[in-house]
């Protein structure tokens, strides 16, 4: 008669005395370690654990002495786990020779270990969670299990997790992060194994890392504790900033350790519980460190990809919250890891900016672009709550971090891919954006590039209505980019210099500019560092009620719009002859205006400039140049500069 037979006649009465007087005789056949005595016993155990659903499973748990020595040599596994084997049926078989197959012990004592799991109380399972000497062994090989009763163990290990019933600290204790990684193991053993080998419990390996991701992210029944993002635990209840990385989710910190972010299931697991638990983003990052590298390695793209997903964690919604009212920030350390990680210090970045290789520079570039944007919201969270020192000190170790603005300005002219250009240009904004004090001071020289994007996105003839738009709208991003930076850096040195290799100086081609396009706000942009530019200067004088710069401009684009292609050059090439002698020989153009002034008192404020575009005039014709005509038309464009100059001057004249 089977054992089920036996247990629906007479279940509950035969199990009590088995319980009250037969253990002996059960540890006894589980001392033998003889697979012939072993598995039936096992058998026994796990149907009077599973009777009617569990009735007795509590009984059977607290009567049963689980510190029996034998009981973790039965864990042991075979030495060849049997479904990597060609020849047998599945996992967890003993094949000898002419012998027909059987389960191993290992099979029958996970078995019922499991059935202890899945019908015991909480109480029960919450004490059955303490028994080390059992898990270790068990989690420990599960590689030479059963496929299915890896599965079954998956679900088993999640519902155990998820279950709100076992208490926090309980759940903490046994998932370590050493457990946390078996479970990791198993989900491995099952993505390696032959897709033909069927797995009844679900999909093979979506499932199973979605329940990692659940024990470690879910606060109500998983195993992570609430923290308070970037605030270490106590900062806030004890009033005071904590600078050491103590953290609540010592187990969650110590596994993240252990992922291996080239793995795409565990890089998403890790960014997972970065972003459930922003307070181990900083001990995590400064625990590791980056050497310098000269080639795209393979370790060099995982960090890249790595720290490029932390940048782009996002800001602790308790601080953005504008209801939360805190006394101070977090530590700034702790912020700081969290915009750009310490491995990536600025001897790394400096390096890397530096290497021959394309893709390193690309990637570094981009990682700051990132790391920039982020420190723009948190600064704006710290202004909203008035942060204003702590905002220094952020912005002090932020600044420690990346190279120095002239290293980047400088790769502006190494390379011509827009792409690169364009990542460079924004750099450089963001960078002058967020430290404008230090900007100010820099030695840096953008006139190169800014007059190789006007030559390619300003049309040759002015006179046909070309968008700049249409096929460059990379090069205006980038236009607009340097321009923000020029207005904030100091101005190059000899602006009006025709460069050897350039038809016109900054200055002249930033009126080119200028004159061509058709939205204001980038006309404003291009105005301002023009007046910027000349505010320093004797070009014009001070003392005008309208912008010198926008009343030349708007001369210059009525003037253009009707002008043929030789005409436009001529009138070009004037207007950068006439800047060029008045700022290298400003006295004498200041002399010939205050003459002019005492002989017509009507417009005393006649600008220096006006006074050298005339005498070129004087020059072209006498030079009779045949590249360059001094045409009827040209006459009358300055003309209209001149009468329109004076207009200002003299009524205010407004544009």
């Amino acid at each position: 008669m089977s054992w089920g037979r036996i247990f629906k006649a007479q279940g509950s009465h035969i199990i009590g005395l088995i319980l009250d007087d037969h253990l002996k005789l059960i540890y006894r056949a589980l001392y033998t370690q003889r697979p012939s005595s072993v598995i039936p016993t096992l058998q026994l155990l796990q149907e009077i654990v599973g009777f009617e659903r569990g009735l007795l499973a509590d009984d059977t748990y607290f009567a049963f002495d689980f510190s029996l020595a034998v009981l973790p040599k039965l864990l042991v596994p075979l030495k060849q786990p049997s479904h990597l084997s060609a020849h047998s049926p599945g996992a967890g078989y003993s094949a000898k020779k002419g012998k027909s197959t059987q389960k191993s012990t290992r099979y029958y004592m996970i078995e019922l270990l499991m059935t202890f799991w899945k019908n015991c109380s909480s109480n029960a399972r919450a004490d059955f969670l303490a028994h080390r000497k059992l898990i270790v062994p068990w989690l420990k090989s599960v590689a030479s299990d059963d496929p299915e009763q890896l599965a079954d163990l998956l679900h088993t290990l999640y519902v155990q997790a998820m279950d709100t019933t076992l208490p926090k600290s309980t759940k903490t204790s046994f998932f370590t992060e050493w457990v946390l990684g078996r479970i990791l193991h198993i989900c491995k053993v099952i993505q390696s194994l032959p897709q033909s080998l069927p797995i009844s419990h679900g999909p093979r390996l979506s499932v199973t890392y979605d329940m990692i991701i659940n024990i470690c992210t879910r606060t109500e029944c998983g195993v992570r504790f609430e923290d308070k993002g970037w605030y270490l635990p106590g900062a806030l209840d004890n009033n005071e900033k904590r600078k050491s990385h103590r953290v609540h989710n010592r187990v969650l910190l110590e596994f993240s350790k252990m992922l291996n972010p080239s793995d795409r299931n565990q890089e998403q697991l890790l960014m997972e519980i970065f972003r459930s638990c922003p307070e181990i983003v900083a001990a995590y990052t400064s625990s590791n460190s980056l050497r310098i590298v000269s080639k795209p390695t393979a370790g060099f793209l995982k960090w890249f990809t790595l720290c490029s997903k932390v940048i782009a964690l996002p800001v602790p919604e308790m601080l953005i919250d504008s209801s939360q009212v805190f006394e101070f920030p977090p530590a700034v350390d702790i912020v700081v890891e969290n915009i750009l990680p310490s491995p990536l210090t600025r001897s790394i970045l400096e390096s890397g900016m530096q290497s021959q290789s394309q893709l390193i520079r690309n990637f570094l570039l981009n990682l700051q672009v990132q790391a920039l944007l982020k420190l723009e919201k948190v600064v704006t969270v710290y202004d909203s709550h008035g942060w204003i020192s702590d905002k220094s000190a952020l912005l002090e170790e932020i600044y420690r971090r990346l190279p120095d603005i002239t290293t980047v300005a400088s790769m502006a002219t190494l390379n011509t891919a827009y792409d690169f250009t364009l990542l460079v240009s924004k750099w450089l904004r963001l960078y002058v954006a967020t430290f404008p004090d230090i900007s100010a001071t820099a030695k840096v020289d953008l006139s190169a590039r800014m007059m190789d994007i006007i030559l390619h996105v300003v049309p040759s003839d002015m006179s046909v209505e070309t968008s700049i738009y249409l096929n460059n709208m990379a090069l205006v991003l980038e236009m607009r980019n340097l321009l923000f930076v020029q207005s904030i850096v100091p101005v190059p040195a000899k602006f009006w210099n025709k460069p050897d290799y350039r038809q016109y100086s900054l200055l002249t081609y930033l009126m080119m500019f200028a004159t061509a396009v058709r939205d204001r706000e980038i006309f404003a942009e291009i105005t301002g560092v023009l007046e910027k530019i000349t505010s320093s200067t004797y070009l014009f004088q001070r003392d005008f009620p309208i912008s010198p710069i926008h009343i030349l401009i708007e001369s210059l684009k009525a003037i253009m719009f009707k002008s043929s292609q030789q005409d436009s050059q001529t009138i070009w090439y004037l207007i950068n002859e006439a800047v060029a002698r008045c700022l290298r020989s400003p006295f004498k153009y200041i002399d010939q205006v205050k003459l002019f002034s005492r002989e017509c008192s009507q417009y005393p404020s006649f600008s220096p400039f006006l006074a050298a575009l005339i005498e070129q005039w004087e020059y072209l014709v006498k030079s009779n140049n045949q590249q360059i005509n001094g045409t009827e038309f040209v006459l009358r464009a300055i003309l209209r500069i001149v009468v329109d100059f004076c207009l200002s001057a003299g009524r205010g004249y407004g544009l």
